[in-house]
């Protein structure tokens, strides 16, 4: 009898181990799971950084065309930028994205970065709301002049947008 309640016990023992185990397995997938959702987010923030550096730099572009930026197309540009991202992010963040694009197109040239730009923004979506800021900050200073409007024909042939297009966009970013 003693003998019939220790194989009773041991056998309970086993299936609660049992039980254990596969308790483990389910927190272990879970856990994996948890893991897969981080880094699915991470890499969409990232994503979404990488993006709106690459707007702010398509902007500073064409401001930057005459080889200065003045105070009113910096303003300009935080203030498009700021709306078309529904005002997420903060003055000093898009004033330090504005800044390290300063330093790719000082490093790299316009060119150059007009190509990286376009790698970035892949979407036609992206493109054409990235050459509207552009376009608003040409008009910053009353008018746009001919280093912008060449610079903004090269956002425009990088992204595959047709001239006539973006000079609709240009007048759209007048109204």
């Amino acid at each position: 009898m003693a003998d019939v309640q220790q194989a009773q016990g041991l056998s309970g023992i086993q299936s609660l181990l049992d039980q254990m185990g596969s308790y483990k397995q389910v927190l272990e997938k879970e856990q994996a799971v948890q893991q897969q959702a981080r880094s699915e987010q991470a890499a969409e923030e990232k994503q979404a950084s990488e993006e709106l550096s690459a707007l702010i730099e398509a902007a500073y572009l064409v401001a930057v065309a005459d080889g200065r930026v003045s105070e009113a197309e910096s303003r300009r540009l935080l203030e498009r930028v700021g709306h078309v991202t529904g005002g997420r992010f903060s003055v000093a963040y898009l004033e330090e994205s504005m800044r390290s694009a300063a330093k790719r197109v000082l490093g790299e040239g316009a060119t150059a970065r007009a190509e990286v730009i376009a790698s970035v923004l892949t979407s036609d979506e992206l493109r054409r709301a990235a050459l509207l800021v552009a376009s608003a900050v040409a008009w910053a200073e009353g008018g746009v002049g001919q280093r912008e409007g060449l610079a903004l024909q090269a956002l425009a042939r990088a992204f595959g947008i047709p001239i006539g297009e973006m000079q609709r966009l240009l007048g759209q970013a007048h109204r």
